[in-house]
């Protein structure tokens, strides 16, 4: 009797070992893998409905190909047009990527250097920079948003001039808004004035117009046909409509003062192929358009203190890098006005997408990336959380007082006023904003830091060259007083 219950036992575990190895089989299988991709796709899609948003486009890839692309809704709802493969988008801030490949491939062909002084190459640069004897300006902190400026100005943001500006012109508009106002190459701070300059400083350098290089030496030789920093011929007709966040009120087409930052017309299809030029690190279809170790320089910020000091999130060149479950992905995404658009890929699992929708809908854009981030990371195994270091009380203590914000994107009336302190409780460092409670920060090394919600550093708390205790991260940029 034991001996045949064993034999029905061995029998059993066969059977059950030889379903686990055919659903392991079946998961991995193309078919499967289609199945999984248009579950996704029919999820974004109803989401897309729920919000009442006439189109979305989305489009799936890793570095052999597309693994996955639809466009769904209407180009209009006046037309009630169907979307098709066809069909452009403006995508916004995503221009920013393109405008980094261009730099980048103009550094490799001797055009721009990306970090020496721009002053050294323009006899009237069209900015202020009070610290240029010591923190000269350099392309690297225009693309990266550590040039020590604010924002466009309201004359650059409501620029709707029907034929656009030149970037010459475009730069006249408002000066004031590219004066440094903190030192260079120490704080990010998101600002649509970089790509702009660096696009007038390509023009500059190589003698040609922002957009016939790009289409020379970007588009053409990875065949992104649809894509244009114009509103040309070819895009007024293939153009979706964009509207506002409910969805029904059109936006007309903006010409966006500086095109690097944001002026791209462009297919899912073609921004396919951006992501997997970006996880093949600078190759496409046997072509190569950059080195890897370019590539590199894109993801990874090098011009800011906490990049300095370990930090490999933020800001690269036209790529932010963030941290999803513990993985970095690399993302950027676009306001068209009357679009909202985002990439993103993951080294590690070898994927990417892009995806689009034809409205000013925050919500409902932020419920379609949150899936696409997931699915990105979807292979991956899960992060443990870095262990904690213990800091000796001597350097917690070094940290400690009240901090002033550094940086602001839009300059307001008393933004300096904004403190936090950096409190030692329980033999840890905390934050706290005024009227809030203390958060903790868990050391992982002499200056970097993440939040107990975190697996991977964030933040960095150090001291500067010059002794001043400096906080950058998700909370911003802050200077102890």
């Amino acid at each position: 009797m034991f001996s045949q219950y064993g034999s029905i036992r061995r029998a059993q575990g066969d059977l059950a070992r030889k379903l686990l190895i055919a659903s392991l089989l079946l998961a991995l299988s193309p078919l499967a893998a289609a199945d999984d991709h248009a579950a996704l796709l029919d999820r974004i899609d109803a989401i897309r409905r729920t919000h009442g948003i006439a189109a979305a486009a989305v489009v799936l890839v890793d570095g052999d190909g597309v693994l996955a692309q639809r466009s769904v809704g209407v180009t209009d709802w006046d037309s009630a047009t169907p979307v098709d493969a066809d069909t452009r988008y403006k995508v916004g801030s995503v221009s920013k990527v393109f405008t980094a490949l261009a730099i980048q491939v103009a550094a490799s062909q001797g055009i721009v250097t990306l970090d020496q002084p721009l002053q050294q190459t323009l006899g009237n640069p069209p900015w202020q920079n009070h610290w240029r004897a010591t923190r000269p300006l350099t392309l690297a902190m225009v693309l990266e948003h550590s040039a020590g400026w604010f924002d466009m100005g309201r004359a650059e943001f409501d620029s709707a001039d029907p034929t656009p500006l030149t970037l010459a012109q475009a730069l006249a508009l408002n000066p004031a808004s590219r004066i440094s106002q903190w030192p260079p190459g120490m704080h990010a701070s998101y600002s649509n004035s970089g790509p702009g300059v660096a696009g007038y400083v390509l023009e500059q350098a190589s003698g040609m117009s922002f957009e016939a290089f790009t289409q020379h030496q970007i588009f053409a030789p990875l065949q992104l046909h649809s894509a244009s920093f114009l509103r040309d011929a070819a895009t007024r007709q293939h153009l979706a409509q964009g509207y506002n966040s409910d969805g029904r009120t059109p936006i007309p087409y903006w010409h966006i003062a500086y095109r690097p930052a944001g002026g791209l017309n462009i297919t899912a299809a073609d921004m396919g192929r951006l992501l997997r030029l970006m996880l093949n690190r600078g190759s496409l279809d046997g072509v190569r358009v950059l080195d890897p170790a370019q590539i590199e320089r894109m993801e990874q910020p090098r011009t800011t203190l906490a990049a300095r000091h370990g930090l490999h999130l933020g800001y690269g060149l036209g790529i932010e890098a963030s941290a999803h479950q513990g993985h970095v992905l690399y993302t950027h995404g676009g306001d068209g006005d009357g679009y909202l658009s985002r990439f993103g890929y993951s080294r590690e699992s070898g994927r990417g997408y892009f995806v689009v929708i034809t409205a000013f809908n925050r919500s409902a854009h932020a419920a379609i990336t949150a899936a696409l981030a997931d699915w990105l990371v979807a292979p991956l195994p899960a992060v443990a959380a870095a262990p904690e270091r213990v800091l000796p009380l001597k350097t917690m203590q070094a940290l400690t007082g009240e901090y002033q914000l550094a940086s602001t994107r839009f300059a307001r009336p008393d933004w300096q006023r904004q403190t936090l302190r950096i409190v030692l409780r329980e033999g840890r460092l905390h934050t706290q904003r005024p009227g809030e409670s203390a958060r903790v920060l868990i050391a992982l090394g002499d200056d970097l830091f993440r939040r107990e919600d975190e697996v991977i550093a964030s933040t960095v708390l150090a001291l500067d060259a010059d002794g001043s205790a400096v906080l950058q991260g998700p909370m911003g940029n802050w200077l102890r007083q």
